[in-house]
């Protein structure tokens, strides 16, 4: 039996009855392949080419929509959606058709975080019975909790590719693990209808219904529900994609925790960021420097209301005309909710983290209400300095040795004459040191026994905050303190005025007994050094001047 050249060698494709083998045809068949493949590399069609092109285009770096003024998020806007659960952004895979479905990717959240083509999207209105009411507001454009819309990539073909989730069944749910059957594959199609629409949540779902038609802000904590699904976007275990390793995403609602009496929270893995520029891709669920934006913008529109325009018209009877509009029950307190939706006529929106952050600032005392003081206080802020000097200079007046605290011993010394004429020391009631002991809470909140200078500015702070006029407020604090000087309107007048008659005969003069803290109207001697002090000499005698 004789055996062909390519028999002999195991050429696959000639079987054991072959005995003579057409050489052309092989050479001719090989050539074939090879020009081929040359014309496909040349023309950039082979699928390694394809792939690659795909995964560049993909890679692409893209320009973020920077931040609005007023911060809130729009249609359009180009964003990036962080998991608060890997860091990772959600990402589109155009190489990899889900198996089975034609026309829809795979979506996982990638490892990157920065803007590229398969990790950008936009939001765009979806069908909502509210989008009237919205324009009626001027906030067409604006996207709003609780408000339907399409997650789109619109740069990785000609068309938008949807972000959609349908009903998690046998062909539609994760294949990887176990519980991946009851959760709905989330992927991105190219067309759809309601499986692509989702409504935007608050981080805390506590909140949906006081939050819905609030604006989503840049930057805010959310979480996206699908409207079919009725299950919220989620992070799962680790899938191979062709970007690598990276978390495959369903709808499912994990819980962060339950029991009987406790509302449901979610999850980690179902809270995304809302990233645009020029915040970057940085995750940070609660961003101090933005609580404190918040907390100004509240600020400012408190006193736009209450002043007519400006902080230059601002006074106490307007402040107060706000807190009493803001206080819904009348008890002269605002709770959270007040808070909240006394703001939100003023069109601003805050979300949870944000609202507790505002209301920590005001509510200084931890009671969990603001008081009218702690109202004022929070919106006027700190003294100006014009006050703040003038009440380190009364804070002087009892911190005799100058160490930045008036212990009780100086106190007592200034106010220890008045102490036994005091009617609870007479009835016997209290001792002079728990009078004077009391007397000092008005500053000491520390409650240690002495008055620091932080304790004594801050007390007055909560004092200059319903005081309008500059010019009242130093005359109340010299008059309080006895502390000389002032010009005009804010001339000392508390201070002791006596008669001085002199040794030489030259006419009586009226003079003023300049910082007579601590000195009472029989204290002669301390009076006659006082005025030595300010030059006056060759005193005969002194009569208190009526």
């Amino acid at each position: 039996m004789e055996y062909t050249r390519q028999q002999l060698c195991g050429y696959k494709d000639f079987g054991a009855a072959t005995r003579t083998g057409n050489w052309r045809e092989d050479i001719a068949r090989e050539g074939d392949a090879m020009r081929d493949y040359l014309v496909k590399r040349g023309e950039g069609k082979l699928v390694t080419q394809q792939v690659q092109r795909k995964m560049k285009a993909a890679l692409h770096e893209v320009t973020l929509t920077p931040q609005h003024a007023d911060e809130y998020l729009r249609f359009g806007d180009t964003i990036m959606l962080q998991s608060a659960a890997t860091q990772g952004c959600l990402s589109v895979d155009t190489n990899s058709e889900v198996p089975g479905r034609p026309a829809n990717y795979v979506v996982s959240v990638g490892n990157g975080k920065i803007p590229v083509v398969r990790a950008t999207w936009s939001l765009q209105k979806a069908k909502d019975t509210n989008m009237k009411f919205y324009n009626g507001k001027g906030e067409g454009d604006v996207v709003h909790y609780g408000q339907q819309v399409r997650v789109v990539n619109r740069m990785a073909f000609e068309c938008n590719l949807n972000l959609s989730a349908d009903i998690a069944t046998p062909a539609k749910c994760l294949k990887g693990t176990e519980t991946g059957r009851q959760r709905s594959e989330v992927t991105a199609e190219v067309a759809g209808a309601l499986e692509t629409v989702w409504t935007i949540t608050p981080s805390d779902i506590k909140w949906s219904a006081e939050m819905k038609g609030a604006p989503v802000k840049t930057g805010d904590i959310v979480a996206l529900s699908s409207v079919k699904a009725n299950q919220f976007l989620s992070v799962e275990g680790t899938k191979l994609t062709s970007f690598g390793k990276e978390a495959e995403v369903s709808t499912f609602f994990h819980k962060d925790q339950y029991g009987k009496n406790e509302a449901r929270t979610i999850g980690a893995k179902n809270l995304w960021g809302v990233v645009c520029a020029p915040k970057g891709a940085r995750f940070v669920p609660h961003e101090p420097h933005r609580n404190q934006d918040v907390l100004e913008k509240v600020r400012q529109k408190i006193i736009e209301r209450a002043s007519g325009g400006g902080a230059d018209g601002l006074t106490f009877k307007g402040l107060l005309r706000s807190f009493k509009i803001m206080d819904d029950d009348g008890n002269r307190k605002l709770s959270r909710r007040e808070l909240k939706e006394g703001m939100a006529t003023y069109r601003v929106h805050m979300a949870p983290v944000e609202l507790d952050a505002v209301f920590e600032e005001f509510d200084r005392d931890g009671d969990g209400v603001v008081s009218i003081t702690e109202f004022l206080r929070a919106v006027r802020g700190p003294m100006n300095a014009r006050r703040l000097a003038l009440t380190r200079e009364c804070f002087k007046r009892i911190d005799t040795d100058g160490s930045g605290v008036a212990s009780f011993a100086e106190l007592k010394a200034i106010y220890g004459e008045n102490l036994p004429r005091h009617p609870e020391v007479l009835s016997g009631k209290k001792t002079e040191d728990e009078v004077m002991r009391e007397f000092l809470l008005n500053w000491d909140r520390s409650r240690d026994g002495n008055v620091e200078i932080g304790e004594f500015i801050d007390y007055y702070t909560d004092l200059s905050v319903n005081v309008d006029d500059d010019d009242y407020f130093e005359l109340m604090m010299r008059n309080a303190w006895h502390v000389s000087g002032g010009e005009g309107v804010c001339e000392n007048t508390s201070n002791r005025r006596v008669l001085v008659e002199y040794e030489d005969g030259r006419p009586s003069t009226v003079e003023e007994i300049k910082d007579d803290l601590g000195i009472g109207p029989n204290d002669i001697d301390l009076m006659m050094m006082n005025l030595e002090k300010q030059g006056i000499t060759g005193i005969k005698c002194i009569r208190l001047y009526q």
